[in-house]
Formats: C-alpha cells, structure tokens, sequence
C-alpha cells in the first residue's frame, strides 16, 4: 500500500475484553468494526482481519473515518489482563502492591468496578512488575 507524504499515523484505542469464551476487540472510533478469538492474539487478528475487509468492501466511497493508515494502542480491561498473562495470580498481584487481595477477584471476575485510581493503581503495579521481570537474568 502506498503512503501518502505527510499523511499522519492516525493512533487509535483497541479495547480488549475477556468473555466466559474468548476476547473480544473493538474501538470507538471504528463503529461496527470488531474482532473475535480465543486469545487475545486472535482477537487482534480478526479486527486487523476486519477492518481490511471493511476498507475493501467500500473501495473508493472510504468514509473519512477508515481513510489512512492506523496505529492500535490496545487497552485491557482488568478481567483480560488476568486471562490473556495466565501466570499472573490475582491474589498474589494484590499482595504485592499492597491491595486486599479479595476486591482485586472481584474486579477480575466482573463483580465489582475498580475505580479510575484502583486502575491507576493496578497498572503502576503492572508496569513494576515489568519492569522487574526486565532484569531478570538466568
């Protein structure tokens, strides 16, 4: 595919949501356009899978909104984070960063909503963890 000069990367959030079956991808921004897999990697595949089709499927009518190229910035919801990295204990994790390991299950499992500053928190945990992991020598 050709690329136009100046023709900006639009930056576009993918939203990745665990279900009892799989995952499931989608963004705001590009109504209509989903993904659907087993893991996660499949559900990325099958929006990409999507959205190229979609693109097709117009041919020269593309609605301004599915013109250019695109960069997905996935973001996970708390259950998909603890189904998709399968090592990861919950109870451990809230251990760790200090949070009643109990509620942390709760926002797992969907039964209870973690506020915007437990999210915070959660990621920052996260990206820690990560970060320790990234120093790991064997």
């Amino acid at each position: 595919m050709l690329k136009l000069k100046n023709m900006a990367v639009k930056k576009v959030i993918a939203i990745v949501e665990a279900s009892s079956t799989g995952f499931g991808v989608y963004t705001n921004r590009l109504l209509g356009i989903t993904g659907y897999g087993s893991t996660v990697e499949l559900a990325k595949k099958d929006f990409l899978s999507a959205l190229k089709e979609t693109k097709e499927a117009y041919g020269r009518k593309l609605p301004k909104e599915l013109k250019g190229e695109f960069e997905f910035i996935y973001k996970y919801d708390i259950a998909s984070i603890f189904e998709h990295f399968g090592a990861l204990d919950a109870s451990s994790f809230a251990k760790k960063i200090g949070m009643n390991p109990s509620l942390l299950r709760q926002y797992k499992t969907g039964h209870a909503q973690a506020s915007d500053k437990q999210k915070k928190r959660i990621e920052a945990g996260l990206r820690e963890l990560g970060r320790q992991l990234l120093n790991v020598r064997l």
